[in-house]
């Protein structure tokens, strides 16, 4: 009998939609990072005191209903900071970190600093688990999740990656068509 490495497996398929998300952002200007496609978007905003910070908490906050649309530049700090790095600080760390204390790079220049910084963290804890670490429980400390497996909650951070991936693939194909947007909305 043949046994499956599901946690190699799954850090295979982590790494492959990582490239292909990361390659997807070639090309990527500023204007597009912070394009809001409708009125009230949800993105990152430089505050009073100099320090950006995503809109609605860096989506730990409640979601309006309707949920807003979210420009690149929040669905990339939500992304890589609260959910990567929020998910690692909390199982692989001492889970102090909170929305208010991530730097989210408020250009286009700084993305593949942070987006290799906020990976590598979440990337670096599960590379180094092995089938017992896997199949290990959270713990009280993850609430209603406490009988959820670390590779239960390595999935639900994938569906996060392969989600905001496609949103920001979808939205970078509309900015480089929104002229034709306008036009038909004529």
């Amino acid at each position: 009998r043949h046994m499956i490495d599901g946690g190699r497996g799954l850090i295979t398929a982590f790494d492959n939609v990582w490239r292909r998300f990361t390659d997807r952002l070639a090309g990527l200007t500023d204007d597009e990072y912070f394009w809001e496609p409708v009125a009230e978007c949800w993105t990152l905003r430089q505050r009073p005191n100099g320090r950006w910070r995503l809109d609605g908490a860096g989506g730990n906050a409640p979601t309006p209903d309707p949920p807003p649309v979210c420009t690149i530049a929040w669905r990339i700090g939500h992304l890589a900071g609260m959910n990567l790095r929020g998910h690692a600080d909390r199982l692989f760390g001492d889970a102090t970190l909170d929305a208010k204390r991530l730097d989210y790079p408020s250009t286009v220049a700084a993305l593949p600093a942070f987006l290799a910084e906020h990976y590598g963290v979440w990337r670096d804890g599960t590379g180094a688990l092995d089938a017992d670490g896997w199949a290990s429980p959270l713990g009280p400390n993850w609430g209603p999740y406490a009988e959820s497996t670390v590779f239960d909650l390595a999935l639900h951070v994938f569906d996060e990656v392969v989600h905001h991936a496609a949103e920001i693939g979808l939205l970078r194909d509309l900015y480089s068509r929104r002229a034709e947007l306008i036009d038909r909305a004529d």
